[in-house]
């Protein structure tokens, strides 16, 4: 297999620059066997690596990125390939647009990730301080109201900010989205940035933008992000991004994880002085080149598979009632080709067994140009099934079971993994999801066919990873004490939904047993029922009635039995007869390791002059120099350090001395342009004189290190350091 060729199965050799850092995660996994890497260094390589401990001792989470939430019907053979090679045979898709598998051995996740990237699939920073997984609509590309397709820009994005060391070391995670539609897919307004398509007409052009939401997140403390432009022309998208990430990174929180993403920035310095800085951040980044218009088409192509000239008529559907109308009433889209259609597959809470997968793909290959695309909502969406093959793919579906209707309705319930194998998870969001969504396609069926249009959403902890608070009815995992015994309870949030600047989060009703869960939802929809306006929706009618009016409806099923009365109530859904408990004094990794358990030292840069001294001596010009280049690096992790900030490379270090300490103006201007002096440095053919300059140049930076004040500084009041 040359370098340019593609095997049959969609294999392709892993570009060296990839398997070289693969290797170097599987030497620090050796020397952390070996006890020569400590635990904290460990984990923050792991988290680079998508590698996430999972609640079982022993065993990990490995997150994988599918930026923009496009996959190929190879990927997913690999993936389903993956997880029974050295998973636990099925891939739960999250709402990141992410595919995770699960009992991983750390000591298998290399040849995991070499297994991976032969087919185009990474994992590198899918968990950490960095910038996760950018999403973009599923619908891109598709969909009748779409503006542009948003796709190639989300992935021309992650491509550019992937391994850049901007965003290697921030202090929190940072989420990026992309929607190109008139309705909101993406939930644009919960990300640290938001991009919206939009086009500007003048003279009889046509220049395509975005129009731009900042610092929105969800969480314990969850913000709507604010709208910073009507339009920022493409070809600015990555200068806006790298401005963006260095600010954050400069500023932003360190010592409370807690108050450590962008939103809390915003909020610190006010809207108004945040604009300010990025502005002017913008102005010192100047241009970074984007990708050239004419490589991304306002609207993609139909591949040639789907089109397969002369396209068939389209065939009217079967008559109402039957299996096939009840599936594609919920599962089949209209799309922007008139003889083309979306389908929609509903992925019980995200989880599909890997036989299904494998089988799933062949579909999306035969009937999907090869090509589907994960949505916020953990289901696929198959972007280019022709119309007079819906009756062909809905059978196929029905052969793997995965012809459920239902999908994006009240029944297509989203759960992140909760307590059944997150470390942070309180209660087992998905053993509710499944009670709900078995109750609403049973008992509670009248309810569901009146509200279909309500989305319900559960998360295992406030962090929000099944984005609860922007639902109609969401529900996070806690706890309540019983006699003495820990009971799972769930707070209740109602009125949330994604809308662009009219997004809402849902606000808290009140804390309720899990066991009462099904009761809680039957409530609420009975109220909407017999309380509904004529064309009032979901959230205007419980608006309305107010919380005290839903809060004495709901008092009953705050009630917990005693125990000899109802043990069940004492037990979590989908963990029967297990003693539940709240896990206590365990730490989750959502947030990353901030800094390695060694602390550096000044005395390690002065050794590595003292070996570049010792080159010198031998007329070893080319390795004196580079120790001048390795010394400054180690210098400048010393204040780094205080501010919490543990760079992975030397480039990094130098990097982040700047970004933090010069361009914050804590330097009073000395050490301007550090980082590319000393990469100057280092790429020159050294004789004697250069060598030398270098070193006395680092022995002088190092010095400087030294001296600098361990309190942190603070985001000017007046004008940024130009």
């Amino acid at each position: 297999m040359t370098e340019d060729r593609q095997a049959p199965d969609g294999r392709r050799p892993i570009p060296g620059a990839i398997a070289a850092e693969i290797a170097e995660y599987e030497e620090q996994i050796r020397q952390y066997r070996r006890g020569q890497v400590d635990e904290v260094k460990m984990q923050k390589f792991r988290l680079q690596f998508g590698t996430y401990a999972q609640r079982q001792d022993g065993v990990q989470m490995v997150r994988i990125k599918l930026p923009g939430g496009v996959v190929t019907s190879d990927q997913l053979v690999a993936l389903a390939d993956a997880a029974d090679r050295f998973g636990s045979g099925f891939v739960h898709f999250t709402t990141r647009e992410d595919a995770q598998l699960y009992y991983v051995s750390l000591d298998a996740v290399p040849a995991l990730l070499r297994h991976l990237a032969s087919y185009g699939i990474t994992t590198r920073e899918a968990c950490g301080n960095t910038v996760r997984n950018i999403t973009a609509c599923y619908r891109a590309g598709t969909s009748p109201t779409e503006v542009f397709d948003v796709t190639p820009y989300a992935r021309a994005l992650f491509g550019y900010l992937v391994r850049n060391k901007y965003n290697q070391v921030m202090g929190r995670k940072f989420k990026i989205a992309f929607e190109g539609c008139t309705e909101d897919h993406s939930a644009v307004a919960i990300h640290d940035l938001g991009f919206v398509a939009r086009v500007l007409r003048e003279a009889g052009a046509e220049q395509r933008g975005f129009e731009v939401y900042v610092g929105g997140g969800l969480g314990g403390a969850p913000m709507l992000a604010r709208r910073y432009t009507d339009f920022l022309p493409a070809g600015e998208l990555f200068t806006f991004a790298a401005a963006t990430v260095r600010l954050f990174d400069r500023y932003g929180e360190r010592k409370s994880r807690m108050k450590a993403r962008m939103k809390f920035l915003v909020q610190t310095l006010g809207w108004e002085r945040f604009r300010e800085l990025l502005d002017e951040e913008r102005e010192r980044v100047g241009p970074i080149p984007f990708p050239e218009a004419e490589r991304f088409p306002a609207h993609p192509p139909v591949p040639a598979q789907a089109e397969r000239l002369p396209a068939l008529p389209v065939v009217d559907p079967p008559a109402a009632g039957t299996e096939f109308d009840r599936w594609a009433r919920d599962a089949v889209f209209p799309h922007r080709v008139p003889w083309l259609r979306g389908v929609q597959v509903r992925l019980r809470q995200g989880d599909l067994l890997a036989d299904r997968l494998r089988g799933l793909a062949e579909v999306v290959r035969r009937h999907s140009a090869n090509e589907a695309r994960v949505s916020i909502a953990q289901n696929l969406f198959l972007p280019w099934v022709r119309a007079d093959e819906l009756a062909a793919v809905h059978a196929a579906l029905r052969t793997l079971g995965l012809a459920d209707p239902g999908a994006e309705t009240i029944a297509d319930i989203t759960t992140c993994p909760g307590a059944d194998t997150c470390r942070l998870g309180i209660a087992s969001a998905k053993g509710l999801g499944a009670a709900l969504s078995e109750a609403l396609e049973d008992g509670l069926a009248p309810y569901a066919a009146s509200a279909r249009e309500l989305r319900i959403k559960i998360s295992g902890c406030p962090n929000g990873c099944a984005q609860h608070g922007l639902a109609h009815i969401g529900f996070h995992s806690a706890a309540l004490t019983q006699d003495g015994r820990t009971v799972p309870a769930y707070l209740l949030f109602v009125g949330g939904g994604p809308a662009f600047d009219r997004t809402s989060i849902g606000h808290v009703i009140g804390r309720y047993p899990a066991r009462s869960g099904v009761r809680v939802l039957e409530t609420l929809l009975a109220l909407y029922a017999a309380e509904r306006e004529d064309g009032e929706d979901f959230n205007a009618c419980m608006a309305r009635l107010g919380d005290a009016r839903l809060k004495q409806a709901l008092a009953p099923y705050q009630q917990v039995p005693a125990f000899e009365d109802d043990p069940l109530f004492f037990e979590d859904w989908g963990h029967e007869h297990q003693r539940f408990a709240v896990r206590q004094g365990v730490k989750g990794e959502c947030a990353g390791s901030t800094v390695a358990e060694r602390v550096p030292r000044l005395e390690d840069a002065l050794e590595r002059l003292a070996q570049g001294e010792a080159y010198f001596a031998h007329a070893e010009y080319q390795a004196a120099a580079l120790a001048a280049y390795e010394a400054a690096a180690a210098g400048a992790r010393v204040p780094l350090y205080r501010r919490l900030v543990d760079p992975f490379t030397a480039e990094q270090a130098l990097w982040e001395f700047e970004n933090i300490f010069v361009l914050s103006g804590e330097t009073g201007g000395a050490w301007r342009d550090v980082s590319a002096e000393f990469e100057r440095l280092r790429g020159l053919e050294h004789d004697a004189a250069s060598a030398r300059a270098a070193l006395e140049r680092a022995r002088e930076f190092v010095a400087y290190c030294g001296r600098l004040p361990v309190e942190p500084g603070r985001a000017p009041a007046g004008r940024s350091p130009g």
